[in-house]
């Protein structure tokens, strides 16, 4: 019998060319730590699960291509390491925080007034580099102090990402399925063919 793992869909952010350059710094020598490779760094904002139907997909790709936001400035910050019962993790922060969640609040609410349900990861403004073994012999202390004063450059947040994604053999694969860029107030004014009023512009 073949058996065909299950893939799930995912919206994420993108990292930029600079921004993941920036993050090799932090690949240096620790032992005992599995870092995530850079296709893999990514920002996750949703978690669609597995999608079966035609119809379904077609009306998330609708949904994604009519969301519209203001492009915003996000730079990545200070590192962490979080314990967890079969694996921890090492992380980097995500600031303005408050920025990327009202982002994400937006979306959630676009998608499940288009009938998705609600992702079951809460949405935390941080971004997994590396994961390792719980009480693996390194030493993550030195580590973090070394980088904790990390900040990259900032990266503008214009376009999101819709991810396959496929867990097989103890490995995670992402194919890209689509891209979509913001669609600012303005330029959606000008496509309904409205001029923008005097109160729009600060």
């Amino acid at each position: 019998m073949n058996y065909t793992p299950p893939m799930s869909f995912l919206l994420v952010l993108p990292l930029s060319a600079t921004v993941q350059d920036e993050l090799n710094v932090l690949r240096d020598s620790l032992n005992e730590v599995r870092w995530l490779p850079p296709a893999h760094c990514m920002i996750p904002l949703y978690t669609l699960g597995r999608i079966t139907a035609r119809h379904a997909l077609e009306e998330l790709d609708a949904t994604l291509s009519h969301f519209h936001w203001e492009p915003f400035s996000i730079t990545l910050q200070e590192v962490s390491h979080h314990l967890g019962e079969v694996e921890d993790t090492l992380s980097v922060g995500i600031t303005p925080k408050q920025a990327l969640i009202t982002f994400q609040k937006k979306l959630s609410t676009l998608l499940r007034r288009a009938g998705f349900a609600s992702s079951r990861r809460p949405f935390i403004p941080t971004m997994t580099i590396a994961r390792l073994d719980p009480a693996a012999p390194t030493d993550l202390m030195t580590w973090v102090q070394r980088h904790n004063l990390f900040h990259s450059s900032p990266m503008m947040v214009d376009h999101l990402m819709l991810l396959e994604h496929l867990h097989s053999h103890g490995e995670d694969h992402f194919q890209l399925l689509e891209q979509y860029p913001a669609i600012p107030s303005l330029l959606l004014d000008d496509a309904l063919g409205s001029s923008p009023k005097p109160d729009d512009f600060p």
